[in-house]
């Protein structure tokens, strides 16, 4: 991609040469989609963090719209891409008809961001066609982890409940695309150091500290978490990839814990 003729341009590129995740997000994705016939399809992407993200995945081939995660961000994507680029509902609802797409793929931060992550799962499924395929990015939680404890901590420091602190683990994941998905596999990636950065990346930015002050910030600790987690190849990672089809949609009664929560509401609790 050259975007030497746009300074805009040019300072997301180096954004996203130096956020590790977003890179190593695109990768998960690029791995999922590189056995499919993306050429005759037409995907959505959902609230991608970077707009040059949905830039990389409409080379894949294919016909891509984009949703944004706020008025700003899309206004900031539809520069960058060319193109017209809406926004979530309030709710998460998405505006186009049913059936629609061949593919959905939706940011790693999307879902805990949510009102109702079920609604959210659900719309996802309407605008898919029949056999349709979601990419879904979620926290990993781990047992035992040391990462579960600085999640806990950092949301704790925002009065609880924070996206940061919500994960997953397998068992999660299948409550909550069971209605309507059957889960194909669920690749990790982001590793023991890089979380570690990511989780103050979030700290940073919910304090109020400018994207630019973040770059300088972080740019040379992403590059020692990569080099350090080189140690850490072979052990699963700290965000999920979801790769699930869709199948006729049947209302299963929602999972409900002893103490009244619903498994979401958990999830943002225990980190």
């Amino acid at each position: 991609m050259d975007f030497n003729d746009n300074s805009d341009k040019r300072v997301l590129l180096n954004r996203y040469k130096s956020r590790l995740p977003q890179k190593l997000e695109i990768q998960a994705i690029v791995r999922r989609l590189s056995s499919a016939d993306v050429s005759k399809r037409v995907f959505l992407d959902i609230g991608m963090p970077n707009p040059l993200m949905c830039s990389l995945l409409r080379e894949r081939g294919g016909v891509w719209v984009s949703l944004a995660r706020s008025p700003e961000a899309a206004e900031e994507a539809s520069h960058v891409l060319g193109e017209s680029v809406g926004c979530l509902g309030e709710n998460g609802e998405i505006p186009y008809d049913n059936g629609k797409f061949d593919g959905v793929v939706v940011s790693s931060d999307m879902l805990p961001a949510m009102k109702s992550p079920g609604n959210f799962i659900r719309e996802c499924h309407r605008v898919l066609s029949g056999g349709g395929r979601l990419l879904m990015g979620m926290q990993n939680r781990k047992s035992a982890s040391i990462i579960n404890a600085v999640r806990r901590r950092a949301a704790a420091r925002t009065k609880g409940g924070s996206p940061i602190s919500a994960s997953y683990t397998d068992k999660d994941i299948f409550k909550l695309f069971t209605d309507g998905f059957d889960v194909v596999e669920v690749d990790t990636y982001s590793r023991f150091f890089t979380e570690l950065v990511r989780i103050h990346e979030y700290m940073l930015r919910l304090y109020g500290m400018s994207e630019a002050e973040i770059d300088s910030r972080l740019r040379k600790l992403y590059w020692l978490s990569g080099q350090l987690d080189m140690f850490c190849i072979g052990t699963r990672g700290y965000l999920n990839l979801v790769d699930a089809r869709k199948r006729r949609w049947r209302e299963r009664t929602a999972p409900v814990l002893s103490d009244g929560r619903s498994i979401h509401e958990a999830v943002l609790t225990q980190g």
